[in-house]
Order: structure tokens, then C-alpha cells, then sequence
């Protein structure tokens, strides 16, 4: 198989998400997208085609072992069936970015972090909102010490929901799979959280239900979580998956000194500006040329989006935040510096977050505070 250019190869393992975001953002930073691995064959070869991408297996391990060119493998297949792929690419010697919620539990995600720092592998986290324009700028603006100390941190999310008879994906809906919308949603605003603020030790969480639709499902769709981080700061995460009502959306930071915010819009995806206030009143903060990313464009291919799901993930906000990771990868990889001073999430901020959401599901299962274990 040829090379296109000498371009770094890679795999990516999963044909929902990994095919309608990580295929483009990959080509985008730079990659050559070799082949994509699912579970069943036909339908991988089916999805692959109109991408253009030359190999569709179900056989990771056979594909790296024909194909030295793939030098990064990564892994957008559902949480509870992360770690088989992970190690197989750790195993074969290859760098590696696993999605969140990143493993069944946080011995599982120890196991990964471990074998990922013996091997020597370049590993990291599918934690793309770090490099969200609004986010990454948020971040610096706190760790710049512009606001002072941190002492509370606010995000709340809100979405009215879409149809309930759309079936969901098995581990968004099974709790014993890993997921419901703390795993799917939560460990973003974790991630936000750690990477902003520092980390978690103490959580206090509340998991519901609270959308009728679905009799059947067992995990939850809405969480509030309370925290207080080794620095002393305290924070709340809320999010809700089907929340009647308008759509709301917030993130602020209060310091001793000041405050920070992004001043969302009203709909997912409305244009958002960062403010911060302080004892020169309040104004909006200029967004860096390099932290702005081109307005998302959804995946063109219509006929691969089939449900719900498919839809929330082609509309296209996931992609230039993750060609931003994987261009911190190909840096990485090259032995560059990268091209952005904020760093990616790694296989150890994902054990981290994992101790967090374990502790949550502790918490909220035993209704009292639950202090996160260290990695």
C-alpha cells in the first residue's frame, strides 16, 4: 500500500463516532486515514468505502501486523470495549488515542495507563474540548491567574432532547456498560474541570432519569455533580439530556479577585464570547488567532447517517477541536513542539477522570460525599 506524501498512518477502531469525526479531523491534522477496524465486517466495508479509506477489517491486531506504515491507532468504539483495542495497539508498539468515558472502571483504566507508560507509547485522551475555541481561552484566562485564586466553578447544561422513540446506543442507555450522560457528556465537563481548575478529591452526584420515553433504560440522562478540587476551589457540573424547556447552557468562575466567563448563545453551536470581570469592570477578552477553529461542517455523506445519534455526531462541531488534539499528537510524534501551548489529555488525566466518575456513581448510589482516589 502506498503513502500519501509520507504521511503519518493511522487506524481508526469504530465506525460511528470514529468514522464521522475522527476519519476527517485525522486527514485534516495531517494523517493518512489506512483503515478502519469494526466489529462487523461487511457493514465496516459498507461505511468505508464512500470515505475513500483502502482497508476495512474486524481485526485490529492483523492490520497492524500487515501495515507498519500505521503508526497512531484510535479508539471511538463504546467505553466498555476500549480495552481490548487499547492494548492491542500498546502491544503492537503503536501511540494511541482512546475515547471517554474511557474504561469500564478505574481498574481497568489504570491497567491502560500503565501498559501505555512501560511500552513508551505516545497516548492520549479523546478529550477534544480542551481545544474548544471558548473553553481554551476560559482555561487560560484562570490559569493565567487573571481572576486570582479559583473558588467556585459553574457549568450547567441543558437540553430540551429530541425524539424518545430514537433508539439510542446501548451504552448510553445500560448502566453496566459504562455510559448514561455523565459518561457520555460528563467527563467532558470533568475534563474541563481538571485541566481548568486542578484535581477533583471530593464529589457529591446525583444521577436521575428523567425522560418517560424510555422504560427500559438503566443509567441516567441527567447529573449534577458537586466538587471541591486539592486547591480548595468548589464546583458544580450540571447537565441534562431531556430537560424540557429552553435550551441552557453556562460555564463561569468566580476567583478572588475577579470572575471569568463564556457567554453562550442561544442554541448549541450560537457563536460564544469570553468575558472577564474584575475591579476594571467587566469586558469581553479577545479569542487568540490560534485558538479559533472554523465554523463546524457537517458530515456530507447522508446515507451513513441512520439515527439519532448518527446526527448529534455529524453535525460537525466535534471536528476542528479534534484535528486540533491530533495535530498535538503529530507534533508529539515528530518530535516538535506543539502547536498549541495547552496541552492534551493523556491516558493519566483519563484514569483521573475515571476516578471521579467512579466516585460519582458512588456517591449518588450511597447519597453522601465520596472522596476520588489518586492515581
Amino acid at each position: 500500500m502506498s503513502t500519501q506524501g509520507n504521511l503519518p498512518g493511522a487506524v481508526v477502531v469504530g465506525t460511528g463516532f470514529g468514522l464521522f469525526t475522527h476519519v476527517r479531523a485525522l486527514r485534516e491534522a495531517g494523517f493518512e486515514v489506512r483503515a478502519i477496524v469494526g466489529r462487523n465486517l461487511e457493514r465496516t466495508k459498507e461505511r468505508a468505502a464512500p470515505l475513500d479509506i483502502p482497508v476495512a477489517s474486524n481485526d485490529l491486531e492483523a492490520v497492524l501486523a500487515d501495515d507498519p506504515a500505521i503508526r497512531l491507532v484510535t479508539v471511538a468504539t463504546p467505553p466498555h470495549a476500549h480495552y481490548t483495542p487499547v492494548m492491542q495497539a500498546i502491544a503492537a508498539g503503536r501511540n494511541v488515542v482512546c475515547e471517554k468515558p474511557f474504561a469500564k472502571d478505574l481498574v481497568q483504566a489504570r491497567e491502560m495507563l500503565d501498559a501505555a507508560e512501560k511500552a513508551g507509547v505516545i497516548h492520549m485522551l479523546g478529550a477534544e474540548f480542551r481545544f474548544d475555541s471558548a473553553q481554551a481561552l476560559l482555561r487560560r484566562i484562570v490559569q493565567d491567574g487573571a481572576i486570582g485564586d479559583p473558588v467556585m466553578f459553574s457549568r450547567i447544561y441543558q437540553q430540551p432532547g429530541g425524539d424518545p422513540d430514537e433508539p439510542l446506543a446501548d451504552w448510553w442507555t445500560d448502566a453496566n456498560q459504562g455510559g448514561g450522560f455523565l459518561g457520555a457528556f460528563g467527563t467532558h465537563m470533568i475534563d474541563q474541570a481538571r485541566s481548568t481548575l486542578g484535581e477533583i478529591v471530593a464529589v457529591s452526584a446525583i444521577l436521575r432519569k428523567l425522560t418517560p420515553g424510555r422504560p427500559h433504560m438503566t443509567s441516567d440522562d441527567y447529573y449534577n455533580l458537586q466538587f471541591e478540587t486539592e486547591r480548595g476551589c468548589k464546583g458544580v457540573i450540571e447537565a441534562a439530556m431531556e430537560f424540557p424547556g429552553p435550551f441552557v447552557m453556562a460555564t463561569k468562575v468566580a476567583g478572588t479577585k475577579g470572575a471569568a466567563w463564556i457567554q453562550s448563545g442561544a442554541a448549541f453551536g450560537d457563536p460564544e464570547e469570553v468575558w472577564v470581570q474584575d475591579g476594571n469592570g467587566a469586558r469581553q477578552v479577545p479569542m487568540p488567532a490560534e485558538l479559533v477553529n472554523p465554523a463546524p461542517e457537517p458530515f456530507p455523506i447522508k446515507e451513513l447517517i441512520q439515527t439519532e445519534m448518527d446526527r448529534w455526531h455529524t453535525q460537525g462541531f466535534d471536528v476542528a477541536p479534534y484535528a486540533k488534539l491530533f495535530g498535538q499528537m503529530k507534533a508529539l510524534m515528530e518530535g516538535r513542539e506543539t502547536p498549541l501551548p495547552e496541552p492534551a489529555g493523556d491516558f493519566r488525566d483519563a484514569a483521573a477522570g475515571q476516578a471521579v466518575l467512579d466516585a460519582a456513581r458512588r456517591s449518588a448510589a450511597e447519597r453522601r460525599w465520596v472522596e476520588v482516589e489518586k492515581v
